[in-house]
C-alpha cells in the first residue's frame, strides 16, 4: 500500500476516534451531572425529613396541650353537673310540665273549635231539612230521605 493510500484509509478511523473521544468526554459530564444532582437531592431529603422531625415534635407537643386542656374541661364539666345537675334537672322537668300544660291548652282550643265547626254544620243540616220538607209539603218534590233531628 502506497502512503497516500495508508493517509486515506486511516482518515476514517481517526474521525470515528476523535468522536468516540468526544462521546466519552460528553459520557463523563453527564455523569458528573446526575451525581451532583443525586447529592443534592440526598441532602434536600435529609434537611425535609429534619423539618418533618421537627413538625412532628410540635405537633406532638400540641396534642399534649390539648389533651390536658380537655381534661381540665372534662374535670370542670363533670364538677358543674356535680354541682348544678338536680338543679338542672328540676328546672328541665318544670319546663317538661309547662310544655304538657300548653300542649293540653292546645287540643282543648282545638277541640272547641271543632265542636264549633259541628254545631254549625248540624245547624246548615236542620235549616237544609226544613226546606226540603216545605218543598215536600207543598208537591214540588219527593223526598223521602230524613234530614236533621240532631238535637233529639
Amino acid at each position: 500500500m502506497k502512503p497516500l493510500q495508508l493517509g486515506l484509509s486511516l482518515i476514517p478511523v481517526a474521525v470515528i476516534v476523535i468522536g468516540l473521544i468526544g462521546w466519552v468526554v460528553t459520557l463523563r459530564g453527564n455523569i458528573d451531572a446526575a451525581m451532583g444532582s443525586i447529592e443534592e437531592l440526598k441532602d434536600s431529603q435529609y434537611d425535609n425529613t429534619i423539618v418533618q422531625l421537627n413538625n412532628y415534635s410540635r405537633l406532638t407537643d400540641q396534642v399534649q396541650e390539648l389533651s390536658v386542656a380537655s381534661e381540665e374541661h372534662l374535670t370542670k364539666l363533670a364538677w358543674i353537673m356535680e354541682e348544678y345537675g338536680p338543679a338542672i334537672e328540676s328546672i328541665r322537668d318544670r319546663e317538661l310540665d309547662t310544655e304538657m300544660a300548653d300542649k293540653v291548652s292546645d287540643v282543648v282550643t282545638r277541640q272547641a273549635v271543632v265542636e264549633n265547626e259541628m254545631r254549625q254544620i248540624m245547624a246548615d243540616h236542620q235549616g237544609f231539612a226544613d226546606v226540603l220538607r216545605q218543598l215536600g209539603e207543598a208537591g214540588l218534590i219527593t223526598e223521602r230521605r230524613v234530614y236533621g233531628d240532631y238535637g233529639q
